[in-house]
């Protein structure tokens, strides 16, 4: 998980999901992003020393970030709201899936139809989605079969094409 420590990104939702499952699952949360909320700073604190299935390692600088993105099984996106996550893309980018929050930003980047949904603030759904990824091969290849589809989309290149033209359209 990559999310700085405020409300709006829900950053221990994925921690008391990840508290919910089995004894036998082997799931790890380690959250990655900056403390913006004291408040919350101290929950993430707490969580980490009564959870062993999270850790909060702050914020890391970018080539970390991309690192842990890329070593890790799957990214959880646990944000209220959000325009489009960065995270999600570089996720996409690093062939790893994704499980996101049903809100604008996620459903206009993963499609309306993308397997790995669950409701905002939903503990349980995020619990039932990790257990499945760990547990259901098949649901963990449809996730990262949805992730491949969508990934042309963030390629640097069309990116790069995609802005010159909005900003040709802008200049006329």
């Amino acid at each position: 998980m990559v999310a700085h420590l405020r409300a709006v990104k829900d950053p221990l939702l994925a921690a008391r999901a990840a508290a919910r499952l089995p004894p036998t699952s082997r799931v790890r949360v380690t959250h990655l992003g900056g403390a913006l909320d004291a408040h919350l700073e101290r929950e993430a604190r707490a969580e980490a020393a009564r959870n062993p299935r999270y850790r909060w390692l702050g914020a890391q600088p970018r080539r970390e970030t991309l690192r842990r993105i890329a070593s890790s099984h799957l990214l959880a996106l646990s944000s209220r709201s959000e325009g489009g996550a960065s995270v999600v893309a570089e996720a996409l980018m690093a062939d790893t899936p994704v499980v996101a929050t049903r809100m604008e930003g996620a459903l206009g980047q993963l499609g309306a139809d993308y397997p790995g949904y669950f409701e905002v603030g939903d503990e349980a759904g995020l619990a039932a989605l990790l257990e499945r990824a760990e547990s259901d091969p098949r649901f963990y290849g449809e996730l990262e079969s949805a992730c491949a589809l969508r990934r042309a989309e963030f390629e640097p290149a069309r990116e790069r094409t995609r802005w010159r033209v909005l900003l040709s359209e802008l200049a006329t």
